[in-house]
């Protein structure tokens, strides 16, 4: 053996695809991408979620946890949560930014804070609902529990928007004796504007539940994990 080299061949085993719906394996190249049988588009086999009879046997042994039902990380920005957060705290700052400007009969500024305090205290639902959905949707970490609070979520959103509404709709009664002058501020409009937006995250929050396969998530042990049927068996 003196002076012989011996090499072993590395064999790599070629990728394989399989079928979403009937979990046929196929090398890469041996078809058109297609099944033949159900017509469905083949992907990769370590991008599908577990088979059916996969999650059965889980669901026997108490291990099986829907994947809408995992926790994610508590600082998660994604499926709406972080920006429905982001336009409720911006929604808190416009509450105090100029919404009316008063030039007769006395010249002053109010913000929304200024006009609940003072002239309006209706107006403080909305800063209120705004106060509430933060933390609302903080707490909230399975895309099930972020979905389960959309309509509570879109109706605190909204509630700043139909202020701005009834302040414009419905301006200040002209006296006999005195002439008002005022003009809305942007502050108003930027708490409009922040309010529609608030009502279009709200009802994005948690996501569709059909695409959630490589969300990451907590698993039992505290180790952060992605959905794959890598290193799975199917059936």
């Amino acid at each position: 053996m003196n002076g012989v080299a011996v090499g072993y061949a590395c064999w790599v085993a070629p990728p394989l695809l399989a079928c979403p719906f009937c979990r046929e394996l196929f090398a890469k190249g041996e078809t058109d991408g297609t099944c033949p049988e159900c017509g469905v588009r083949l992907e990769s086999l370590e991008n599908l979620p577990p088979s059916l009879e996969a999650l059965a046997e889980q669901a026997e042994a108490g291990e099986a946890v829907a994947v809408e039902d995992r926790p994610l990380a508590w600082n998660h920005l994604g499926r709406g949560r972080g920006a429905l957060v982001a336009v409720a705290t911006a929604g808190l700052v416009a509450f105090f930014l100029p919404w009316v400007h008063v030039a007769s009969p006395y010249t002053e500024t109010f913000s929304g804070f200024a006009l609940a305090a003072r002239r309006a205290p209706w107006l403080w639902g909305g800063a209120a609902a705004w106060f509430v959905l933060i933390p609302l949707v903080v707490s909230r970490r399975t895309i099930a529990q972020m979905r389960g609070v959309r309509a509570i979520s879109i109706v605190f959103a909204a509630m700043t928007a139909v202020e701005a509404a009834m302040l414009l709709a419905l301006p200040p009664r002209q006296h006999e004796y005195v002439t008002f002058e005022y003009g809305f501020g942007w502050g108003l409009y930027l708490s409009a504007a922040l309010s529609a937006a608030g009502v279009w995250f709200a009802a994005q929050l948690g996501g569709r539940v059909d695409d959630v396969k490589a969300v990451p998530y907590t698993d039992a042990a505290g180790r952060r994990r992605v959905e794959s049927s890598s290193g799975r068996v199917l059936h």
